[in-house]
């Protein structure tokens, strides 16, 4: 009995030395090192939702959560437009319900709705700078950044060895880039474990295509399974659809059994993911991919910044003055800055040196030349979907956008470069194993050296920002639900104080009096976003902006408050007790906070 005992304590401890109980060690000590990265990095990074996309998405899970489908709060005058065209029967009543969106794809505020079920989310604000819901989505993509890292180790272990998963899977966990991402509400992280999915699919299929005898069930089921993912990851970002056709490439090259068939069911599946989502916006506004679908066209000289969705139709912002040469314009410019800046540094450090290196050396293993190959063709391919697809969100936040493609990819290229590394490290004739490991860990600590120091430094201090959630909620609460606002932060309005919301035109004239036929405007709400504007060059020179009328409606007698313009009826300027000016400013057509209008 006695040493029956002692045998099984023998065999529980080899059992977490080396079995199952091993691997849970070691998740577990995984989950508490992120655990204690995320709570570290928060303390000190974590500042709220700055970023037009995430409140969008948030807003719209909100929305679906409440039971009110695909529709937004935060409509633009383009959407609109298409919901007229498409229906000219009732163009006259398009406000007069709810407005289904036409401008984000439906896959990540899904993923958001489901959380918003489970989770007991408090949308009422009583602080600036946290916000409650904003804090849960946060955390929640950081799971699915822990998620993103145990697939992206998973995966480079069955490429090459344990000791290029470990050093990938930190470089990864330790990317300045990717906390940033995970803490911005945007749909990247969600992005990034669909892609490593799709890698994850095709891997499989390219094994099993070499094996003596394949499963062909198993390969038809990879197939479409791949293509599926892609089908929703394109549903969560239009511009990643793209990525079908290296999938396919891939299928059609290295699969050397029913290739044919394997490509049929890839391209099915995702459109069979696609099909329904492209009719339902081409039923309502005319066109597949709603607003998005004229990214290709946003930004070049015609249509600079927003000016194409704060216009009623694309003729009236100017499409029809778009030429070939502007689009090839376009592509050039940011093409150079994607090759200039964002590929060397990209994924927030310089192991894209080492991929870009390792295309130089053969891998004996077709496995690893055969995806080096689909990176390859997918950072060619996302690199010119990316210079032709920005818009004025790229231009508002630089790095941290939706826009940014190439960063789905950059995991997978730091496995190859982690690669690349470890084999020149072993063309050092017998190298002492502790030199190697302290170069490995120098390596490591380097490579996350951003992410190090911006934790030990000083906290972050917030960017000044129109984004208050309690004076926002406090404004919106000032209007009838029925009543019509305009803003030039519209999706802030929709997403913390939960009231429609249009989307400021592009002046105070032509376009304004379209909408305000539609359905009255009873309050402007301007913030820093036009009132930071450039002086001379957008305030003065346009005498029919926004800017110049925020400027000029600066009142010298609070008794005689009234805007410079009539609207056909006169709006007043609110600005007790809420202290807007002069960063900001409220119109009205009555004086809202002693009880005229309020809720």
């Amino acid at each position: 009995m006695q040493r029956s005992t002692h045998e099984r304590i023998q065999a529980f401890i080899r059992g977490l030395e080396e079995g199952v109980g091993a691997r849970i060690l070691k998740m577990s000590s995984a989950l508490m090192a992120f655990a204690l990265l995320a709570f570290w990095y928060n303390a000190g990074g974590y500042h709220g939702f700055s970023n037009q996309e995430s409140m969008e998405s948030a807003h719209l899970a909100r929305q679906l959560a409440g039971g009110k489908g695909f529709t937004t709060d935060s409509i633009r005058p383009l959407t609109l437009g298409l919901l007229q065209r498409a229906d000219t029967n009732h163009a006259a009543e398009v406000l007069q319900h709810p407005v289904p969106d036409l401008s984000n794809a439906p896959g990540y505020p899904v993923v958001l709705a489901g959380l918003m079920k489970v989770l007991p989310f408090h949308f009422a604000a009583d602080q600036n700078w946290f916000y409650q819901p904003e804090f849960l989505i946060a955390g929640f993509n950081e799971l699915l950044f822990f998620a993103a890292v145990l697939l992206l180790f998973h995966l480079a272990r069955r490429l090459f060895d344990p000791g290029v998963a470990w050093v990938s899977a930190i470089l990864f966990a330790g990317s300045q880039t990717y906390w940033k991402f995970s803490v911005s509400g945007l749909s990247t992280i969600w992005l990034l474990l669909v892609f490593l999915s799709v890698v994850w699919c095709l891997v499989e299929l390219e094994e099993r295509q070499r094996r003596e005898t394949p499963t062909p069930g198993a390969s038809l089921a990879l197939a479409a399974g791949a293509g599926a993912l892609v089908g929703l990851g394109a549903l969560s970002r239009y511009s990643l659809g793209w990525l079908i056709a290296p999938a396919l490439l891939f299928v059609r090259l290295f699969c050397v059994r029913q290739r044919g068939r394997l490509c049929l069911w890839t391209a099915v599946s995702f459109l069979t993911v696609m099909a329904p989502w492209l009719g339902r916006n081409w039923a309502l506004g005319g066109a597949p991919f709603g607003t998005a679908g004229y990214a290709l066209v946003e930004n070049t000289p015609p249509l600079q910044g927003d000016r194409l969705e704060r216009s009623l139709s694309p003729g009236a912002a100017g499409l029809a003055l778009v030429a070939p040469r502007d689009v090839v314009n376009k592509l050039l410019i940011n093409g150079g800055e994607i090759l200039g800046n964002q590929l060397p540094r990209l994924g927030g450090n310089w192991v894209c040196a080492f991929f870009l290196c390792g295309l130089l050396l053969p891998y004996r293993n077709p496995a690893l030349r055969r995806l080096r190959s689909f990176l390859i063709w997918s950072l060619a391919l996302l690199a010119v979907v990316q210079a032709l697809g920005q818009t004025h969100l790229s231009s508002d936040s630089p790095e941290i956008n939706s826009e940014n493609l190439l960063v789905l990819l950059a995991p997978m290229v730091m496995v190859f470069g982690t690669s690349v590394f470890f084999t020149l490290l072993d063309q050092i004739s017998h190298p002492d194993p502790k030199v190697r490991n302290m170069v490995v860990v120098f390596f490591a600590v380097f490579m996350c050296m951003p992410l190090i120091l911006a934790l030990l430094g000083p906290p972050s201090q917030p960017a000044i920002s129109p984004y208050a959630p309690t004076l926002i909620q406090r404004t919106a609460s000032m209007m009838q639900p029925d009543e019509e606002m305009m803003s030039d932060i519209p999706w802030a309005v929709a997403w913390y104080g939960g009231h429609v919301c249009l989307w400021l035109t592009l002046d105070d004239a032509a376009t304004f009096d379209e909408i305000n036929r539609l359905k009255p405007v009873r309050a402007i709400y301007l913030t820093q976003r036009t009132s930071d504007r450039q002086f001379l060059s957008q305030m003065l020179v346009n005498q029919q902006s926004w800017e110049y009328f925020m400027l000029d409606s600066i009142p010298t007698n609070w008794a005689e408050a009234e805007v410079p313009t009539d609207f056909g009826a006169k709006y007043r300027l609110t600005n007790e007790p809420l202290d807007y000016l002069p960063a900001q400013m409220f119109i009205s057509n009555s004086n809202r906070w002693w009880g005229e209008g309020r809720r």
